[in-house]
């Protein structure tokens, strides 16, 4: 993990946040107050770190980006915001997107990229990190019908 590449994230995950994901947490909640992000997010972005060490990067990669449930697409949203973040660093003239495509895939994106998986899963590392702490400035609230709800 890089400090100084940290660092360099937390501006765009901020934008990220604050925009298409928050956006399309809407789409997928539609009763979700607008004034906050889902409380389980920070279950999930610490989980996202964990299995990157243990599992490895395409198949933690793989595991968020299954949409199966209302719960999975909230999960999808980080490796939609990680894209938006590599997007924007690998194509200096891309603008954040107001919404993320729920058909985007960080992993194609991934794999077409000209670059060693090392080099990739660090920078996806120091982007991870960046929005969880950059997550913490946003008020959080719990999904209503969640698990930890009842």
């Amino acid at each position: 993990m890089s400090k100084k590449r940290v660092e360099k994230y937390i501006p765009d995950a901020l934008e990220v946040l604050d925009g298409a994901f928050r956006n399309s947490v809407y789409e997928i909640y539609s009763d979700f107050p607008k004034d906050a992000l889902p409380k389980e997010y920070n279950g999930y972005i610490s989980a996202f770190g964990a299995s990157l060490i243990q599992s490895g990067l395409k198949p933690t990669i793989a595991v968020y980006e299954n949409q199966s449930s209302n719960t999975d697409k909230i999960k999808k949203l980080l490796t939609l915001a990680i894209l938006e973040i590599m997007r924007k660093e690998d194509n200096q003239d891309y603008s954040i997107t107001e919404s993320f495509d729920m058909n985007d895939s960080l992993l194609m994106y991934i794999l077409n990229l000209d670059e060693d998986e090392e080099i990739i899963k660090s920078r996806i590392k120091d982007i991870a990190v960046a929005i969880k702490l950059a997550i913490r400035t946003f008020k959080l609230e719990k999904v209503k019908g969640s698990e930890d709800d009842e």
